[in-house]
């Protein structure tokens, strides 16, 4: 095993999260929420309900559900079932969604039609610009608003990972395609940046070690982007041959030093 360190990278990359509209686009790229009711009784209202965030502004197919309470107030005759869907913002982990949310205009509000509420959460700056999808239907929240529970799975996936190269070589292998394939697992729906450094071995001339250094960590971005994950979480730094893993005299072949380091950030 590989032991190594980096120092923090500030300015470089960021994780940039788009500013939330007013209403939630067929395609979006900021995290974004729906809610269904799912417990409706007459003259009470939908006081239970599901929900799924939606974070394409993390990667592909990446959603964790979530429950509701308070959601549906106030639910007319007949209707069955109530749904409404929201841009949310000022998210910073996925931990920062669950809690308890009150207007943001001060008061408790009924939402109909196209109409929308500002909710946000007590805990912190989130705030969520709700939006019924259920034609001509108020939706109203509790006294307290709405309660939003999510456990966010914990992770315990390493934060740094090795993917070795042939001699002259920059495109990957099995090998590191399989430790890609583990880095997108378990960090594509999370909020992290992820960095790749670029090594060689000493045989060769410093430049060309440099740019063969780049052309590898290259190959490591374009394969994470093409799992799913959002290129602007994804940033490559060439070290050429210094900075070896392995220390050795110069002009000297050793595999562990032709590598890709995947560094973790969050």
């Amino acid at each position: 095993m590989h032991s190594f360190k980096y120092a923090p990278i500030s300015a470089a990359l960021v994780l940039t999260l788009a500013a939330a509209g007013p209403a939630v686009a067929q395609t979006p790229n900021f995290p974004w929420v729906q809610i269904e009711s799912t417990s409706v009784n007459v003259g009470i209202g939908g006081q239970s309900g599901e929900g799924i965030l939606n974070l394409p502004n993390l990667g592909t197919n990446c959603a964790y559900p979530f429950k509701v309470s308070g959601f549906g107030t106030g639910i007319q005759v007949g209707i069955s079932k109530a749904t409404a869907s929201g841009a949310v913002a000022n998210m910073t982990r996925v931990s920062d969604l669950p809690g308890d949310y009150t207007s943001a205009q001060g008061e408790v509000t009924p939402l109909a039609g196209a109409g929308t509420n500002s909710m946000k959460n007590r805990n912190n700056n989130v705030t969520i610009e709700l939006k019924s999808n259920t034609q001509g239907l108020n939706l109203g929240f509790g006294g307290q608003g709405m309660s939003i529970r999510l456990a966010e799975p914990a992770s315990n996936a390493p934060k740094t990972y090795v993917l070795e190269f042939g001699f002259q070589k920059d495109w990957l292998g099995a090998e590191g395609r399989a430790v890609l394939d583990q880095v997108a697992a378990a960090w594509k729906c999370r909020y992290a940046n992820i960095w790749l450094f670029g090594h060689t071995d000493t045989t060769g001339k410093e430049d060309s070690n440099l740019n063969l250094s780049e052309k590898r960590a290259a190959a490591a971005r374009d394969y994470l982007i093409g799992a799913g994950i959002v290129p602007t979480r994804v940033g490559t730094v060439a070290k050429g041959e210094n900075s070896p893993l392995v220390a050795t005299a110069n002009n000297v072949r050793l595999r562990s030093n032709r590598a890709v380091v995947v560094v973790i950030q969050e």
